[in-house]
């Protein structure tokens, strides 16, 4: 997939917050080496600061659409290994997909969404919006990795 300019350029300029937010958090960013569009994120909950995630973030357009989110087994690593998902509300490891109104997934299985408060905000930074969440999320409600 590849991002238009615009889209290339907004992500470009607010990936220094969301590197910042997660070095905050224990965390890291990485961008793809070969593809503008993916982004890698090393997320760590804080109950467990000795546990890391890798979340693939694909974007499609920036900032005019919410991004796929999936966990991976590594950076660059397998979408397809249910055992790379920590167990937190809304995210759905067996379906590979999170059931929020801040990812592509989401958006997919309730096209509802678009017409209500839960619509994409493309204002302000909203790859730190999603990653905020996400993180959010991770810090009050995850209870360990599925399938472990």
């Amino acid at each position: 997939m590849s991002l238009d300019l615009e889209s290339k350029l907004s992500l470009e300029a607010d990936e220094v917050a969301v590197a910042a937010f997660l070095d905050e958090h224990g965390g890291r960013l990485e961008r793809d080496k070969e593809e503008p569009a993916i982004y890698w994120l090393t997320m760590v909950p804080a109950s467990d600061p000795e546990e890391s995630y890798v979340a693939r973030f694909l974007w499609s357009i920036y900032p005019g659409a919410a991004p796929s989110v999936k966990f991976a087994t590594s950076i660059e690593g397998s979408l397809e290994d249910s055992t790379a998902w920590p167990m937190v509300a809304g995210f759905r490891p067996e379906s590979r997909d999170i059931c929020m109104p801040i990812t592509a997934e989401g958006f997919a299985l309730h096209p509802d969404w678009t017409q209500t408060a839960e619509a994409w905000r493309s204002s302000g930074n909203p790859f730190l919006y999603v990653v905020s969440a996400l993180q959010q999320r991770m810090n009050n409600q995850y209870s360990g990795r599925f399938g472990q």
